[in-house]
């Protein structure tokens, strides 16, 4: 099936990709569909049956889409319940098919101790080369977006309208920013309005193209512990920062952490839990060593390597016990050597 054609059926009847796998599979058109014996939602199909005109109208404007079936659609979401079928996008596309990719979600009403958070960690995260998802909203999502863009990293947005919809209206100088200089996706049609039941079906996505979700401030009732539940029922890992228990914003955080989620009280705890960004610190450390540099591929003393790395002795013994951990240095016979 050409892939516009399967974008406008996928939309106009909100038919997911195990339902779009069976109308592929008896090789049905757009044009037999409706009258197909095909075990599918009969209101689904009325649905498609009176929208599909007007969807393949406006696909035809927004050539920026992808579908389930297309290599660019991201591994981490093939596995979540109910996939999006196709997801709109402004930006840098390659974003979400990052290895590193950590959900930064919260309060919509955040206060100063929140948004410092959300914005500060997420810059440094950044800084390591980890990619900042989350949902647009004003709040921590906005600080963690801002945060993200201010390292050296990137981050990507997740709409719960249509692409070409700003929302909140306040935000707009933000998407803007996003679409330039990271991603925005939406699964959505163009031209979708801010129906209330769209963004708690948006979290699914957030979690799901994530390797972990990070909740910064949220009540009880807050719809970022809805992602947490769904990031847990997808596999990945939740972090949470605690909280003044006497505050509702720090309820539902403290409440995570209570049941399992894991307290961040330092960058470190949440970078610890992302391998390959470890690794490369470790590889740049590598690079910028003077003891490693020192040593080469020869094989030198204690007090050799003293005299020519021009450190303390103190200093000396720390640096070369770290390589030593890291596996890039071992001593033998009295002589330290590079692995």
């Amino acid at each position: 099936m050409e892939r516009t054609e399967y974008a406008a059926i996928a939309l106009s009847g909100d038919f997911v990709p195990s339902e779009m796998c069976k109308i592929e599979s008896v090789g049905l058109s757009s044009s037999q569909l409706f009258h197909s014996q095909i075990d599918l939602s009969r209101s689904k199909l009325k649905n498609y049956c009176k929208n599909f005109s007007s969807v393949v109208k406006t696909i035809s404007k927004y050539r920026n889409f992808i579908t389930f079936n297309d290599e660019q659609y991201p591994d981490a979401l093939r596995n979540i319940f109910e996939p999006p079928a196709v997801l709109f996008y402004e930006g840098e596309l390659s974003l979400i098919n990052s290895q590193s990719i950590l959900a930064v979600v919260g309060s919509r009403k955040a206060d100063r101790y929140g948004v410092s958070i959300a914005k500060e960690y997420s810059r440094s995260l950044s800084e390591t080369g980890i990619t900042i998802v989350s949902g647009l909203a004003v709040g921590i999502d906005a600080q963690a977006h801002l945060g993200a863009l201010e390292g050296s990293g990137s981050t990507v947005g997740i709409l719960g309208t249509g692409i070409d919809i700003a929302y909140p209206a306040t935000n707009r100088q933000l998407i803007r920013l996003v679409m330039e200089r990271g991603c925005v996706l939406s699964e959505y049609l163009p031209g979708t309005p801010p129906l209330k039941h769209n963004f708690p079906r948006r979290n699914r996505i957030i979690a799901g193209l994530s390797r972990a979700v990070f909740v910064v401030q949220a009540t009880l009732r807050s719809g970022s512990l809805i992602t947490a539940r769904l990031a847990i029922e997808n596999g990945r890992d939740v972090f949470a920062i605690p909280g003044d228990i006497s505050r509702r914003n720090s309820e539902g955080t403290n409440w995570l952490i209570k049941n399992g989620a894991k307290l961040v009280s330092e960058c470190k705890d949440i970078v610890e839990e992302f391998p390959e960004i470890l690794m490369r610190e470790v590889s740049k450390e590598r690079i910028e060593s003077q003891v490693l540099e020192v040593l080469g591929d020869g094989s030198l003393t204690f007090e050799e390597l003293l005299l020519r790395a021009n450190l303390s002795s103190k200093d000396l013994i720390v640096e070369l016990t770290n390589l030593q951990l890291g596996g890039y240095v071992y001593e033998e016979n009295g002589r330290w050597n590079r692995t």
